[in-house]
């Protein structure tokens, strides 16, 4: 199956107090190490990363061995850049990740991969406590795009994206069903903070 995959690197890490795509953890920037994930995965012909605007990363992107698109409404957050990736997207299928999830394996990916299917609108994670999570999922192109785009264009603040991703007749995998896999309790700690940065790193 053909995917383009897109990489999110456009927060405004209010709470970091710095750039997050570029904060070091293991000896990479969050945003090269999901790089690095998801091209060992396997699973895209292309990889590009969505920032939230033009200005955001002008230094910082040479260094970034990606290709890069910008969301099409700025300030909508992790909507506007799944947004942006279904407008640009080529392909059937989608793969989207936060680079701010930093112990996602390219296994988990590869896992979440083998689970494609157009019988459903995503495929979708869920997290041990239960929650879903839509910024390491894989999205149908097709059936997708409308919803995301109608939504993103309405005047009005917009659902949760977990609650967009219960639209879409999404297969979810269970924590259960990946829990096997290598580091599992810890693929979703999501670095908002420093203390969040520094547990990331003591697991790596």
């Amino acid at each position: 199956m053909s995917i383009d995959s897109y990489i999110l690197i456009g927060g405004l890490s209010t709470r970091l107090g710095r750039a997050k795509a570029f904060a070091d953890v293991g000896g990479m920037s969050l945003a090269h190490r999901a790089l690095e994930t998801v091209r060992i995965a396997g699973i895209a012909d292309k990889i590009t990363f969505v920032a939230g605007r033009q200005t955001q990363f002008a230094i910082e992107a040479v260094t970034l061995d990606a290709p890069f698109i910008f969301d099409l409404i700025p300030g909508r957050g992790p909507l506007g850049g799944l947004h942006a990736a279904l407008s640009y997207a080529e392909t059937p299928w989608m793969f989207l990740l936060a680079c701010d999830y930093p112990l996602v394996t390219a296994e988990l990916i590869g896992f979440l991969a083998g689970n494609v299917s157009d019988d459903y609108g995503a495929l979708v994670p869920e997290q041990a406590d239960g929650r879903l999570q839509p910024l390491c999922a894989f999205y149908n192109t097709a059936v997708a795009r409308p919803l995301i785009t109608e939504t993103i264009e309405r005047p009005r603040v917009p659902p949760p994206m977990s609650d967009l991703v219960g639209k879409l007749d999404p297969a979810i995998v269970t924590f259960s069903d990946y829990s096997h896999l290598s580091g599992a309790d810890a693929f979703f700690l999501n670095v908002n903070t420093i203390d969040d940065l520094e547990a990331a790193r003591r697991v790596l």
